[in-house]
């Protein structure tokens, strides 16, 4: 997977396996205010060309594919990835000749293509893809590009059960905080998961786990990367938003926080991390100038507990920011505490923490700092 000379490893794979043969004729591009237009290769090829062949994400369906003809595009539902991103993952992989690999996200088909390329005809590639149409489209055009990994319409979650055991497992959506215990009981002792993963308060590192011969994952993060969530954890389904009589007899108080603290709390190179896995699930808003330039608004929300909380955050002003909250828990209270926890820990980055997976057991998923023993969270096996 190594490129030759200087020229970067996107490049090298969209030599081999060219991007342009799997993308739809029909690709979105967003425009100012915020909708996506549809840009075809027929109407418009240079667009739709330069598009193709950039290190940047393609979007390939807006709206869950409900857009009518000649309408704009609310919110993108699926994509090609970039392929500079593409390219770190598959190397984190290490995909070798002969592996079996489980993909998990289909959507084009080009990540498919690039992995049955690597594992040659000795491998075997499976992916699976939980819309049924885009499935389709990669069907075609993996057939067409002369490739035949296993295309599996179905819930990526689950995995593919009936191919186990795999040599590594990829996946080309976001999962929120728990990996998928399938995902870990489908690889063989010494495999390799690599995830995109993230939090509702940091969503973008990639996760390389890797399976020992008990069937332990250990994990670590690393990158940046912005991946759509898989479908039924997208973050519209985990939306909070009280009415305004509950917001006006919400609790006031006000915080020491200041400007300086802001922005170390919401820093992906600072405590941003570090206070997403810290905290229990919440959601948050920040709402850039909302009041005036300098004037800030960050919202946080707990639909699952009816909590919600508004930082006033008003940067102009020497007095104190102000904060309402209200339901069972005070989310602005607890992320001061994440904040303050990291700070107490050395404000360490995201290369100082690991996550383990176990395959039986009260607890399915533990995140730690520096060692094992030194844990950060832990989630409950499901049931």
């Amino acid at each position: 997977m190594t490129a030759a000379g200087t020229t970067p490893q996107w490049q090298v794979l969209s030599e081999q396996v060219p991007r342009t043969a799997f993308l739809p004729d029909t690709i979105w591009i967003r425009g100012e205010s915020g909708s996506f237009t549809a840009v075809h290769r027929d109407t418009d090829p240079d667009a739709w060309h330069a598009a193709a062949v950039a290190d940047a994400p393609v979007i390939t369906q807006v709206d869950l594919g409900a857009v009518e003809p000649g309408a704009t595009g609310s919110f993108p539902s699926s994509s090609c990835s970039r392929p500079g991103i593409v390219a770190d993952m598959l190397l984190a992989l290490d995909t070798q000749p002969g592996d079996r690999v489980l993909e998990i996200g289909t959507g084009t088909g080009w990540n498919a293509a690039l992995l049955a390329h690597r594992v040659g005809p000795g491998g075997h590639v499976t992916t699976i893809e939980v819309d049924p149409a885009l499935a389709d489209g990669a069907r075609r055009a993996l057939t067409a590009a002369g490739y035949a990994p296993t295309v599996v319409t179905g819930d990526g979650t689950a995995g593919v059960p009936d191919h186990a055991p795999y040599d590594r497992v990829i996946a080309t959506a976001a999962i929120r905080e728990v990996v998928p215990p399938a995902w870990p009981a489908q690889l063989r002792p010494g495999g390799r998961l690599v995830t995109p993963w993230g939090t509702d308060w940091s969503n973008g590192v990639m996760l390389t786990v890797d399976l020992d011969d008990t069937g332990v994952g250990t994990g670590r993060f690393s990158g940046d990367l912005a991946f759509m969530r898989i479908r039924d954890q997208r973050r519209a389904l985990h939306y909070f938003e009280p009415s305004p009589d509950a917001v006006a007899a919400a609790d006031v108080s006000t915080t020491a926080c200041r400007g300086s603290d802001l922005d170390r709390i919401l820093d992906p190179d600072k405590g941003l991390f570090a206070i997403g896995a810290r905290l229990a699930p919440v959601n948050k808003a920040m709402k850039w100038d909302r009041h005036g330039r300098r004037h800030h608004s960050l919202e946080l929300d707990d639909p699952v507990t009816g909590s919600w909380a508004r930082l006033d955050a008003n940067l102009t002003d020497p007095a104190p920011f102000t904060v309402h909250q209200l339901g069972p828990r005070r989310l602005w209270d607890e992320t001061e505490d994440a904040y303050d926890w990291w700070h107490d820990h050395g404000e360490p980055g995201l290369d100082r923490f690991g996550l383990t997976t176990t395959p039986s057991g009260a607890i399915a998923q533990t995140m730690w700092l520096d060692e094992p023993s030194s844990v950060v969270r832990t989630w409950a096996s499901p049931g």
